[in-house]
């Protein structure tokens, strides 16, 4: 009897399971049907550090280009706009009192997304920091010769994504 019902129970969990995968394969994106196409306008750039504007508008369209709903075009059904407002580095461990140890970059950032179509704001100037990823994409270590630029490319792909998911919607 015991076997019976582990083996109800384990029906039941693969059930659960497959309709919650379901949910994150939808065909259809958080935007509205008639939008099938995405304008994407290169960052603009309010901190000293040169290049992360086309580094972070690169990632962008790479998400966008990555799921088969949506693509970018010169004239989209939607513009997406945005501004890397901050570029920051904080050591968070010493090693000696003349050498950094572990640095950690967090870059923040403002976008929109218009629907050129029906002239509204679908998302009007959302903020966006790194360290809303919850991860260690911007930390590296100085002193074990890791270099800040790859630290700073991991950081911009990982906002590009997040922030298509978040104006787009892919589950």
């Amino acid at each position: 009897m015991r076997g019976k019902w582990a083996l109800w129970g384990g029906m039941a969990a693969a059930a659960l399971l497959a309709s919650a995968a379901g949910c994150r394969t939808s065909t259809r994106s958080g935007l509205p049907d008639h939008i099938r196409t995405v304008e994407v306008h290169v960052f603009k750039n309010s901190t000293m550090t040169l290049g992360l504007e086309g580094k972070l508008t690169r990632a962008v369209i790479d998400s966008v280009n990555a799921d088969p709903r949506i693509r970018v075009a010169s004239r989209g059904d939607a513009v997406l706009t945005g501004e890397i407002t901050r570029y920051t580095r904080t050591t968070l461990r010493d090693t000696t009192t003349d050498e950094l140890g572990t640095v950690k970059l967090v870059v923040e950032a403002t976008y929109s997304l218009y629907d050129a179509r029906s002239g509204v704001y679908l998302v009007d100037e959302a903020k966006f920091s790194s360290d809303e990823l919850g991860l260690s994409y911007g930390v590296y270590e100085y002193a074990q010769d890791e270099r800040e630029d790859v630290a700073r490319n991991r950081i911009l792909r990982e906002m590009g994504a997040e922030i298509v998911r978040r104006t787009i919607g892919i589950w």
